[in-house]
Parts: structure tokens; C-alpha cells; sequence
């Protein structure tokens, strides 16, 4: 008798418990893309799960730069720095201009899409990955299966 792999499986179509907000809704737009291509499976939901909290960080460091949160103002790419100049009486005379200060938020969104693009490549979600999957099925065999069929439906937008 046979025993089935679970990790075989389709991806789970509901999104883990784990995931909120904006990572839960990328869940489940991926996984639907996935399981139609059928080349992803259960055994790579943490990859999946890791790319969906990516994305949700990487929202949130957007938001934060250009958006801002909450009615906020946005923060922007970097902050003025001033010093104040007090007197002999301690009351502040003036505020010196003392550069620029890096909000911390950039990084964040810098290190997010380099690590959203790392796993799309993992899960063959980018051009370049997608070329090398087909090129691996272009050799000898009779397979009648067109990976180009597989991935004419993945969208990856947001």
C-alpha cells in the first residue's frame, strides 16, 4: 500500500494564522497563482509565508517614507538635523543646521525588495527564473506539458 505525502499537496489555500493585514491578502493572491501552476507544493509553504511577510514590511517602510501612517506626514528619505545654540541666560538663541539624518525606514525597504526578489526567485516567480525552468524542459523529452502554460496565469502585482 502507497502512503501519501501531505508534502505533495497543494499549497493550503488559506493563509496561516500567523499572517495579518497585507500578508494574509498576498497569501492568498500567490497561492491561488501557485497551485494553478502546480509547481509549488505544501513542503515550500515557508518560503511562501516568508516572501508574504516581505511584502508586509515592505508596504509598511513605504508607507512610512512616502505615504505616512495613521494621518500622519510621511517621513521622507532622510531628516534635517539642528542644534540649538542657548545664551548665557540658557534660552535657545538659534538652531544650527547640521545635516542630514537617514531614516531608518529606507533600509528597511531597501533590504525587503532584496529579499522579495530572492524568494520570487526561489519560487520561480521572476522572469529570470521562470527562463530557467523552461529551459530545463526543453531538452529531449516527449512531454506534451508546455511550462509556458503553466505561468501564462501567475501575477505577482499587489
Amino acid at each position: 500500500m502507497q502512503k501519501h505525502d501531505a508534502s505533495l499537496q497543494n499549497l493550503q489555500p488559506t493563509p496561516p494564522r500567523e499572517l495579518v493585514g497585507v500578508a494574509r491578502q498576498a497569501y492568498t493572491r500567490i497561492v491561488n497563482d501557485l497551485n494553478t501552476s502546480g509547481v509549488i507544493k505544501q513542503i515550500d509553504i515557508n518560503v511562501v509565508v516568508a516572501l508574504c511577510k516581505q511584502i508586509q514590511i515592505n508596504r509598511s517602510a513605504y508607507q512610512h517614507i512616502f505615504v505616512g501612517v495613521d494621518g500622519s506626514e510621511p517621513e521622507g528619505i532622510q531628516t534635517p538635523i539642528y542644534k540649538a545654540v542657548q545664551g548665557p541666560d540658557g534660552k535657545v538663541k538659534e538652531h544650527l543646521f547640521m545635516g542630514y539624518k537617514k531614516n531608518p525606514a529606507v533600509q528597511t525597504l531597501d533590504s525587503s525588495t532584496a529579499k522579495i526578489k530572492s524568494l520570487c526567485e526561489t519560487l520561480g516567480m521572476t522572469p529570470s527564473s521562470r527562463a530557467s525552468l523552461l529551459s530545463m524542459t526543453n531538452s529531449d523529452d516527449d512531454d506534451e506539458t508546455d511550462i509556458s502554460d503553466v505561468f501564462k496565469n501567475a501575477q505577482t502585482d499587489f
